[in-house]
């Protein structure tokens, strides 16, 4: 049997798309649903409910009617809505015990709420479990800051990561981070120990899929490379649609939380399902790992490979491994600073890499902005929240069909 001339080659004689390489594809849809609840969550855990001033602490007459109260303390809007941040300042006056009279006697000066009632139609959310209103309102952009904060460092982090150990040693301490902190974040007990945990949540979610996209790609056959990279988008999608559905019947934002952390436990099933990378072995020179992979894959596939000295002597030869010997140089920590960060100056090493490079960049930043922008405020653009977010989600599963 002639020796492969290239990693493709390699892996069209075990099979470039059988069913070893759509179970792994599949199985990296778990992580997608899972980012469909995740990313999203934050529409409905950090909901912004009707609130007003709590009356509680005022010693309102006998008999009166907590509408009474309610109408008596707090100053309406333009709109004949209650306000929200201000309240009328009566907690040192003496109120008269008949409703007329005492509303007839009340100061018009306006103090700043120190505590709030909150509606419960949407659940208890982060947001009255924290008072992140009024002045508090810029606490509730750091929730969602935090998130995609973790996003970023994941994804600088989890890349460098699957290079240096591998896809799967990396997607598994990923999966593992991200079952833990989803859970703990269900039961954090102040504002700083939930924004810690969804950071932690995100930077894991960076490592399990992008990971696992990385890895789908490199075991695929290069024409099926695209429809894979676009599908691994469908069950962001399904997520999406799903979370308003699950937000609907279980509305207070501990139980929600919880709801979503517990379906990253089938993330333990990688353990037992997702491969190291071939490729990343043989680049890695450790070519029998990847022998009995590969071996594996061809069972899988039915098939017929050479046998092991042979597979073994195929994948050695290959031509496009790398044969440079690199010296183990001691390094000091700008050094490796500096290493770190050449190969992002390489996307901007010739013009044509700087155009394409700026023009992605920008795609991006400005799809981003738009896609979330909307999604993390549907519930401001009127009609049903849990419908606008049904329709926005479905649209991303409608979108990779038909791209592709």
């Amino acid at each position: 049997m002639g020796s492969a001339a290239k990693f493709e080659d390699l892996l069209t004689l075990v099979g470039d798309r059988g069913k070893w390489q759509y179970m792994i594809f599949f199985f990296t849809w778990i992580e997608g649903v899972l980012i469909g609840f995740h990313h999203l969550s934050s529409v409905f855990l950090g909901y912004t409910p009707t609130h007003w001033c709590s009356t509680k602490d005022i010693s309102f007459p006998e008999g009166w009617t907590s509408d009474q109260q309610k109408s008596f303390s707090i100053p309406v809007d333009d709109e004949d809505n209650y306000q929200q941040c201000k309240m009328f300042d009566i907690s040192s006056a003496d109120i008269a015990a008949d409703y007329d009279s005492a509303v007839a006697s009340r100061t018009t000066d306006l103090v700043s709420c120190s505590s709030w009632d909150y509606a419960t139609d949407m659940g208890w959310t982060t947001v009255s479990e924290w008072n992140l209103v009024c002045e508090r309102t810029a606490l509730l952009s750091t929730v969602q800051g935090s998130y995609m904060g973790g996003v970023f460092v994941g994804c600088l982090f989890w890349g460098w990561a699957s290079d240096k150990f591998g896809r799967r040693p990396s997607i598994l301490i990923a999966a593992v981070i991200q079952i833990v902190s989803s859970i703990i974040a269900s039961f954090s007990v102040n504002y700083i120990m939930f924004i810690f945990f969804r950071f932690l949540i995100a930077f894991s979610v960076s490592g399990v899929f992008e990971c696992g996209f990385v890895l789908v790609t490199e075991i695929v056959a290069p024409e099926l490379r695209t429809p894979f990279g676009i599908m691994t988008q469908f069950p962001f999608g399904i997520g999406a649609s799903l979370l308003p559905l699950i937000a609907y019947f279980i509305k207070d934002w501990t139980a929600l939380q919880l709801a979503i952390s517990i379906p990253c436990t089938l993330l333990i099933s990688f353990y037992w399902f997702i491969p190291e990378s071939p490729r990343w072995l043989i680049q890695a020179g450790r070519f029998t790992e990847a022998r009995e992979i590969l071996k594996n894959a061809a069972k899988v596939n039915g098939n017929p490979i050479p046998g092991d000295d042979e597979l073994l002597e195929l994948i050695k030869a290959l031509e496009d491994k790398d044969e440079t010997v690199v010296e183990n140089v001691e390094m000091t920590f700008m050094e490796k600073f500096g290493e770190a960060f050449k190969e992002i100056g390489m996307l901007f090493k010739t013009p044509q890499m700087r155009k394409r490079t700026i023009n992605i960049f920008f795609s991006w930043l400005v799809v981003a902005m738009v896609y979330y922008g909307l999604s993390f405020n549907t519930k401001n653009i009127g009609g049903d929240i849990y419908v606008s977010n049904f329709i926005s989600g479905f649209a991303e599963v409608v979108a990779c069909v038909v791209i592709i």
